[in-house]
């Protein structure tokens, strides 16, 4: 199988029949990797496709002893072939993934920042990228406003790449878990107030991941009620007092 290389697919598979003599009815073609126009002059990339001219041969009878075998085959590629998109589908997020932290790493030292980013894909839809670094309170942010902003520059770049689909988040010094256990409080406490005054309590704007904590934990709740309020990025959660 023939490699062939452009700036898009299109032209990749072009120049491959061309040189070939093949056309597409005859030829087998494997798309390797596609092109990427970049993010900011960072990311980009060729398209690379494999071709290889298709070879028919006669049918043949065959009895039913080797249809049951020929059947059996079929399953066992079919079941290989499953494996190998489940594979390519892994490698790909994990290349996604490498190439978000070569976009974030000049970012972040532009911050002043030295770290380390190690990440780990957790499954189809969710990776996470964790900053290894002694300053971790320079990288979170006042209330992890500087983290958030890098998450939310990290989810744009998975989208522009063509990975809206893998959500990822961004962690140093456990600061996710702590934040969660910061907010369950901050929602008990924000509860109470409501019901104590009789009036909505307006919480600073937040993420979505850190309004849906607030949401989740107050939702069975038989004292209060919950909702969002205003235009990202300034969304804020409402807490108020359930009329009875």
């Amino acid at each position: 199988m023939s490699t062939f290389t452009a700036k898009t697919v299109d032209e990749a598979i072009k120049k491959g029949l061309s040189e070939l003599n093949l056309n597409k009815d005859n030829s087998k073609i494997n798309i390797v990797q596609n092109s990427r126009k970049g993010f900011l002059g960072i990311g980009k990339r060729d398209a690379i496709v494999e071709i290889d001219k298709i070879v028919t041969s006669q049918p043949k009878q065959v009895n039913n002893d080797e249809q049951t075998n020929n059947n059996s085959k079929s399953e066992a590629h079919f079941d290989e072939e499953t494996k190998v998109k489940t594979k390519s589908r892994k490698d790909a997020n994990e290349e996604a993934i490498e190439d978000l932290i070569a976009y974030l790493a000049p970012i972040v030292k532009e911050l002043g920042i030295e770290a380390k980013l190690d990440y780990e894909v957790i499954n189809r839809k969710f990776a996470r990228i964790n900053f290894q670094t002694d300053q971790e309170g320079i990288l979170i942010g006042k209330h992890g406003l500087t983290i958030n902003a890098l998450q939310s520059l990290a989810q744009i770049y998975l989208n522009h790449l063509g990975f809206s689909r893998l959500l990822i988040q961004l962690d140093t010094a456990d600061y996710r878990h702590r934040r969660v256990e910061t907010l369950k409080k901050l929602a008990e406490k924000t509860a109470r107030e409501a019901v104590a005054t009789g009036q909505p309590v307006y919480l600073d704007p937040m993420p979505s991941f850190e309004r849906k904590v607030i949401h989740t934990q107050l939702e069975n709740s038989s004292h209060v009620e919950t909702y969002s309020s205003g235009r990202d990025p300034y969304r804020s959660v409402v807490v108020e007092a359930k009329i009875i």
